[in-house]
Order: structure tokens, then sequence, then C-alpha cells
């Protein structure tokens, strides 16, 4: 899975998105992941903050595209990160402290 993890953040390198950290969750992240499983990711970058949602959406679709992968990314800025950290039951502080997720460093 790494591989794959890599090489979609390579194809959001190519249309000029610095990834900073990316992590895998869900299905994948815990081995359960079947035939029809998506690759669910979390990926902070500052490159997203001044990108409106509908070309967030174009730019995370074309980069699944190049791969033929099923990925569905969720993209927030390093400080929208901190700042859900902080609050109790967000989803982002859930996907970030549950063991079986798994980091990848830019």
């Amino acid at each position: 899975m790494g591989k794959i993890v890599r090489a979609y953040l390579a194809e959001l390198a190519k249309q000029g998105i610095k990834v900073e950290r990316a992590y895998l969750f869900g299905s994948h992240a815990r081995g359960e992941a079947g035939p029809d499983s998506d690759i669910d990711l979390l990926l902070v970058s500052r490159d997203f903050a001044a990108i409106p949602v509908s070309e967030q959406c174009r730019i995370l679709g074309k980069a699944a595209l190049a791969l033929m992968e099923p990925v569905e990314a969720l993209v927030y800025t390093p400080e929208e990160v901190e700042a859900l950290m902080q609050r109790e039951g967000s989803f982002v502080r859930h996907i970030l402290t549950r063991p079986e997720t798994i980091e990848y460093r830019v």
C-alpha cells in the first residue's frame, strides 16, 4: 500500500501540491480491505489553503485517475489539523489517534 500512497503523492506534486504529511486510515490501515475497498487518506498541505473546494476535488480526482486507484482523500492545512486535534470528537482527531493509522512523511 505504501507504493500506491507514494505514487499518489507524486501525482499531486506534478500538479504543484506539496503534501507535508499523509495518513492512511480505514480498512487498508486496519488490514481489513476487500477488493472493493477504497484507499482512505488524510493529507496535510498548505497548498490547498487558497484553492477552492471544486478545484481541490479536480486535483485529487486527477491524481487518483492517473493511478487508476480508488483514493478518497481529505485535505487540511497544518493549522486546521492542529485546531481539530484540540476539538474533542473531531474526525481528524479520531483518525490521528487510532493506533492503526499509518503516517507517511514526505
